[in-house]
């Protein structure tokens, strides 16, 4: 069965060359190209041949295949030039054997240069030495002349943009290219219309410099900058209007790099093949690389498609706060005043708006008796702590406090820490009470590390904390924004609600989200555990039983992971679970537990919670996400509002949330409720939308057997 499942890797590298990871669209593909038997078979010649060599010799196997699908093209390309002879095959295998040499040691080296992708370029090498070798044993075939379709399929305009992107896979027909532009939009519309943009305004280039270039020219290195336009707009940056230009940008390079080299390569007879694209990809985004901040476009985390790299974006923003804003844990314990928010009426002004003060009240004051002493504020002398992992770049603490209601103006800061975050970037925490700061220049420290206390030096008239973030190691560098990550605001009508960013106002009283261990453990996913769902619901015949299992990738990323191959990413930390980039076919049972669980904090004190997972979750029927896919083509979230209170009778927490979805003609609500045992965790979940309801009820509990640890179960009495 494994063996059978690597055997994918063929069509998967088909696939790869459009950027898709779907073994179905590599199937078409595959069949496509042989609408022309003598390019399709010399290419699936010398895929087979890479996958028997990278298997045999047990070279690494990169992301997308590489050392597979640059085979395949090299393989395309000289069965798009020379008719299959016994000679021809023996150099279709050696290029085939070459090309997995040179992908391997070029991937490997672009990647520790600068996690730099090798694109097409081991086949843009292997294939014009393979073609120099060719010459030698064969006559080369009018290969130009497939570019010359013989018929109209729409229009010619329409024609030559379908036969440019059949040209990735040397089949340049208008047919071919339709079926592949059908294909591409069927996994990404989005990377159709920057294939659009991309040929149009790289045809409109090469038209208007060359002034009426061959057609056969135009077609044969046209689907350059489709290529251009896929890779730097869709596939490893953030889908937006910049990274749209960021792609026409990378055309427009690609143009001038195919009129460059056009003549050198005809001397020898070579046609440009992709070395525009390539040379235009790799230097782009290396450029993007050595910036010196964040600015847009964003790169990706990791190449995917367009609609996936958007919806991780969107997510991330919406749970980790804007990319340049830096995210920081409160630097205290138990309830804090903001005393002074950003671009605060005393002295958080301009370059120094972005500071918090912060100190504790009670009834509405922060000192008890009649505040005359420093004891008498209740913030005086708590613990301060490290809000994020850096290293102690100064302190100071030679200042006395000040008496309440005196400042000292000669020194504003008072005894202070300042801390060097991994992006270089400054924490600095001022007003430190004297000689409580436990730490050194020079120490690493992580969040939570005790640092000092809270004091009354400075620029303090009443003993509290400042916090800041700044931009180098000098006092009164200007500020940069951050905000605070998992806390707990005290609201007006006395909810506690739990807010995974924050940047708090004046006035609002916050408490950093520590979990709570009875509440941490029903929700704790060990790898290996396993969860075992009966699923009941509308016109189910019979209830369906669904596994979920906790599985760690080689990356190092958790997932549950459903029977049916579905599966969420999570992480646990600072205080809350989160589920994110679901992957894998429709799962109801999945879908439920990550849309009624998905954000989950771990302390008992939230009553309230907001989020925004993929509208995706719902069960949408076809036109729904024919209507959404429309009007919302990168996709989008959900406004989610989630409530939690323990239940005396049931003896459980209860979980409900509320997920709005508004888009277009789109109105669709849908309601979930989790029932979270003591002791088994998440024992019901229901679902609630369109006028039906769903129930997944926990049948068992487990672990998976692994080296030193046995395998355990435990069935589930729902009446317990």
């Amino acid at each position: 069965m494994k063996d059978s499942r690597k055997l994918l890797s063929i069509p998967r590298a088909y696939a790869a060359i459009l950027f898709l990871d779907n073994p179905l669209a590599g199937l078409f593909i595959l069949a496509t190209t042989l609408f022309f038997p003598n390019i399709g078979l010399s290419g699936l010649l010398a895929a087979t041949v890479a996958f028997i060599v990278t298997r045999l010799w047990q070279f690494p196997d990169f992301a997308g295949h590489i050392q597979i699908f640059n085979s395949l093209l090299v393989g395309l390309s000289i069965g798009a030039f020379y008719t299959i002879n016994i000679p021809i095959v023996g150099i279709i295998i050696a290029g085939a054997i070459a090309t997995v040499f040179i992908a391997t040691v070029l991937g490997d080296a672009l990647w520790r240069l600068d996690r730099l992708p090798a694109l097409s370029a081991p086949f843009v090498i292997a294939a014009g030495l393979m073609s120099l070798v060719a010459r030698r044993y064969t006559e080369s075939s009018d290969y130009m002349g497939l570019a010359q379709a013989s018929y109209t399929l729409i229009h010619p305009a329409a024609d030559g943009f379908f036969s440019s992107l059949g040209a990735v896979f040397f089949t340049p027909a208008p047919l071919t290219g339709a079926i592949l532009f059908i294909i591409l939009c069927v996994y990404s519309r989005y990377l159709g219309l920057l294939a659009i943009a991309g040929y149009t305004f790289g045809y409109l280039l090469l038209t208007h410099i060359l002034y009426l270039p061959h057609p056969s020219f135009v077609v044969w290195t046209s689907f350059n900058f489709i290529l251009a336009a896929i890779t730097l707009g869709g596939i490893y940056t953030i889908p937006g209007i910049v990274s749209l230009g960021f792609a026409l940008a990378g055309v427009l390079m690609t143009a001038l790099l195919v009129i460059a080299s056009q003549n050198l390569l005809l001397v020898e007879g070579l046609p440009v093949m992709a070395l525009a694209f390539v040379i235009t990809a790799i230097t782009m985004l290396m450029a993007m690389k050595k910036r010196m901040g964040l600015t847009l476009p964003y790169l990706a985390p990791e190449p995917g498609l367009p609609e996936v790299n958007y919806e991780k974006a969107r997510l991330a923003k919406y749970r980790y706060g804007d990319i340049n804003s830096v995210p920081l844990l409160a630097p205290v314990l138990g309830a804090w005043t903001i005393y002074q928010g950003f671009n605060g009426k005393y002295t958080h002004k301009a370059p120094w708006q972005y500071a918090l003060d912060l100190h504790i009240t009670e009834g509405g004051k922060s000192f008890r008796n009649q505040g005359v002493r420093l004891e008498d504020y209740y913030c005086y002398g708590a613990p301060v702590i490290s809000p994020g992992h850096g290293d102690i770049a100064r302190i100071y603490d030679r200042l006395p406090d000040n008496t309440p209601g005196e400042v000292d103006n000669k020194n504003n800061w008072g005894n202070f820490i300042m801390i060097r975050l991994a992006s270089g970037l400054y924490v600095l925490l001022a007003h430190l009470q004297q000689g409580s700061i436990k730490v050194k220049e020079g120490q690493h420290v992580t969040p939570g590390v005790l640092l000092a206390a809270c004091g009354n030096t400075g620029r303090s008239p009443q003993p509290h904390l400042h916090m800041q973030v700044q931009h180098n190691a000098e006092l009164g560098s200007p500020t940069f924004p951050f905000h605070l990550c998992s806390v707990v605001h005290h609201n007006d009508d006395r909810t506690l609600e739990y807010r995974v960013v924050s940047v708090p106002k004046e006035g609002d009283r916050i408490e950093p989200a520590r979990p709570d261990d009875q509440l941490a453990n029903q929700f704790h996913l060990p790898v290996g555990h396993r969860l075992s769902y009966r699923l009941a619901g509308p016109q189910m015949k019979t209830e369906i039983r669904r596994n979920l299992t906790v599985e760690l990738t080689l990356l190092g990323q958790f997932r549950l992971v459903s029977d049916t191959s579905a599966s969420s990413a999570f992480e646990e930390n600072n205080g809350v679970l989160a589920f994110y980039d679901r992957k894998g076919p429709r799962d109801l049972v999945l879908g439920m537990w990550v849309l009624a669980n998905g954000l989950t904090p771990l302390t008992e004190i939230a009553h309230q919670w907001r989020d925004s997972p993929s509208a995706t979750l719902l069960p949408l029927t076809a036109l729904q996400k024919f209507i959404l896919g429309i009007v919302r083509p990168l996709g989008c979230g959900l406004d989610s509002r989630y409530a939690r209170h323990w239940n005396d009778k049931e003896n459980v927490w209860i979980q409900t949330g509320i997920h709005e979805l508004h888009a277009g003609p789109l109105r669709l609500t849908a309601k979930t409720q989790t029932d979270i045992d003591p002791v088994f965790g998440c024992r019901l979940i229901t679902l609630k939308y369109a006028g039906k309801t769903w129930r997944a009820t926990l049948t068992e509990t487990g672990l998976i057997a692994d080296h030193g640890i046995p395998d355990w179960s435990q069935n589930i009495n729902p009446h317990q």
